[in-house]
């Protein structure tokens, strides 16, 4: 117990009115003296990923004569709700989950604009989870994660998740990642690849101010993905990374603006705009068949940097029609934008010389409609 520091509890704003009494749950921290209510009633709260490991910490309601060590004792005064421990009044800070979770946000993404939108994400490795977590910070409130594989230990140096999750499904990592930045997210999984998703989960999320992200590590993914986004007439970016990161795609299409769509320049593997390799996940398991493939994913660095543009991108996207909001990338870029890390065929072989200098991002690619495209004949 530390008691060079006043005691101090963090308490959900709806506590202060709610005529309750009982045990309150959360987390107390002892090196810093404080706690964090999270949830109250006869059991913790089973509801987000994010409060699983929430403890009793005290109740409200009870005579002090309950309190027991470090638990918290709650009354209510004319002064509002009163919070004692270690026979000490605790300093007390009442919090508005949303609102204080995304305050600094204010007046660069409009919370109550972001939270109705829904970011489908096939593929949620190296790419997918950094998008998801940071599409989490910026207020997205709807996610449906779609991914087949678990996280092992060779994933962990460029993943967004650790140790601890070793051997669960990525997407379900990715969700209790995102259910602790904001607990209020509804997350959907789906422990399959897209192309086995049902039609009906499609016809649920794909509407106005939902994305349909392609983070998959195979071509054959992205593409079944534009077509869905063909399909239901919503926006789609793919994020794709040549052999050892050395230089990053980022594709995007709007249907509703008659946009050539994925399959346009890649539904035939189009080598002479792209150096991608695909490391299709249902045809290896294994770090043996990784070796066969001679395929090398790059290191965090390389994938983050490419990944941080197409998150400006897919901000700009998600706020096309806000009137309030001020595009970052969208009005620079071009439809399909390659980023360079790297320059030196030391790093990216001799693909890599095509670069002037590293950190070149191109604005002059253009994509041209293929033809016949059937996606593009699916837009309604």
């Amino acid at each position: 117990m530390n008691h060079t520091r006043h005691p101090k509890v963090h308490v959900p704003i709806e506590l202060e009115s709610l005529d309750f009494q009982g045990d309150v749950y959360g987390y107390y921290h002892p090196d810093s003296n404080e706690y964090h209510i999270v949830a109250w009633g006869e059991t913790p709260p089973p509801a987000h990923h994010s409060y699983q490991s929430a403890e009793l910490i005290g109740s409200i309601g009870f005579p002090v004569e309950r309190q027991d060590g470090t638990l918290l004792c709650g009354v209510r005064t004319d002064k509002g709700l009163e919070f004692r421990a270690q026979n000490l009044v605790c300093y007390k800070e009442t919090y508005n989950l949303l609102q204080n979770i995304f305050l600094r946000n204010t007046g660069i993404l409009e919370t109550d604009w972001m939270l109705d939108k829904c970011a489908i994400i096939s593929g949620c490795g190296s790419v997918g989870s950094l998008i998801a977590l940071e599409l989490a910070r910026s207020g997205v409130g709807n996610f449906v994660l779609v991914d087949n594989d678990t996280i092992a230990y060779h994933n962990l140096c460029r993943h967004q998740c650790g140790v601890q999750d070793v051997g669960k499904f990525k997407t379900h990592a990715v969700q209790e990642r995102i259910l602790q930045v904001n607990p209020s997210a509804k997350v959907m999984i789906y422990n399959t690849i897209l192309e086995s998703v049902n039609k009906e989960i499609f016809d649920e999320f794909c509407k106005p101010g939902t994305l349909m992200l392609g983070c998959a590590d195979n071509r054959e993914g992205d593409v079944y993905a534009s077509t869905i986004s063909c399909l239901y007439n919503v926006p789609f970016v793919s994020v794709g990374l040549w052999e050892r990161a050395c230089v990053g795609e980022i594709f995007y299409s709007i249907p509703s603006d008659n946009m050539p769509c994925y399959v346009c320049p890649f539904g035939r593997q189009t080598a002479a705009m792209s150096g991608r390799t695909s490391t299709n996940r249902r045809i290896y398991t294994t770090q043996e068949d990784l070796a066969k493939l001679h395929f090398e994913p790059g290191i965090s660095v390389d994938i983050n940097f490419v990944t941080l543009i197409a998150l400006k991108l897919i901000l700009d996207l998600f706020n096309r029609d806000n009137p309030n909001y001020t595009p970052r990338v969208i009005n620079h870029l071009s439809q399909f934008t390659l980023v360079c890390n790297t320059n030196d065929p030391r790093l990216g072989g001799e693909r890599a010389e095509i670069f002037a200098y590293p950190l070149q991002v191109t604005t002059s690619l253009k994509v041209d409609y293929r033809s016949p495209c059937p996606p593009c004949k699916l837009r309604s």
